[in-house]
This record gives C-alpha cells, structure tokens and sequence, in this order.
C-alpha cells in the first residue's frame, strides 16, 4: 500500500514539475513579446515625432520666406552700401538687467582672494553655505 502511495505521490510531483516548466517557458515569451511590443511602439513614437518636426521645420521654412519680402532685402543691401547708420527704435533694443546669482557672486568674490568669512559678511549670507558652495564648484 505505501510503495502504490510513493508511486503516485512520484507522479503528481513529476506532474507538478512539468507544469511548473511549462509555465516558466510560457512567462519567458510573455516578457521577450512585452519588450519587443515595448521597443515596437518607442519606435512609433519616433517616427511620430520625426514626421512631426519635419512638418514643423517646412512651416518654419515657409513663414521665414513669406516675412522677409525681396524689398526689404534690396534696401537693406543699399543702406550697406552707402554706409548709412541704421536707425533702431529704442523698443527694438534690448536692455540686458540680469542679475548674478548667490552663487556666481560668492564663487567670483573666492576668485578674487577674498576669506569665506567676508564674502559671507559682504554678500549677507551663512559662513557654511559660501563655504559649501566654493567645496562644491572645486569638485
């Protein structure tokens, strides 16, 4: 009676095992299919945006030929030729106010030979932070 038990016992363990291989080969597929699904639509994506950003350089094409019209070109083209100063209304130019970082101004403060403790007392900040921003642009 027990040798009939271990026999069948055996089976079902053998059974179970071929089962479990055959799930382990199917889940193997699953994955190689997902990545290659995965791979398959980042390609699309791709392609997408390359269609899409050659769509968009044409219309910039256009826009840039259609705004600079051949009149303008040629008056441009006698200006330089008779040395003429150009004229810029004071909308067109630019005013540059930007203003330097913490950072910018402790790092060229160090540059300049300054001690950490008067650039901290120059600029109105922290001993340690000048200090750590001046270890962290050295590394």
């Amino acid at each position: 009676m027990t040798s009939m038990l271990l026999i069948i016992s055996f089976l079902l363990h053998l059974v179970a095992l071929v089962a479990i291989f055959q799930l382990f080969k199917q889940l193997q597929l699953l994955k190689k299919d997902s990545s290659q699904d995965i791979m398959e639509l980042l390609e699309t994506y791709l392609e997408e945006i390359k269609e899409e950003n050659r769509f968009l350089e044409e219309e910039i094409g256009k826009t840039n030929s259609e705004t600079v019209a051949p009149s303008s070109i040629e008056f441009e083209a006698e200006q330089k030729e008779e040395n003429v100063p150009e004229y810029i209304p004071e909308s067109a130019k630019v005013v540059d106010d930007s203003e330097t970082s913490m950072q910018a101004k402790i790092l060229q403060l160090y540059d300049q030979g300054l001690k950490v403790e008067d650039i901290a007392r120059r600029l109105n900040c922290g001993k340690t932070e000048a200090e750590l921003i001046i270890k962290l642009h050295g590394k």
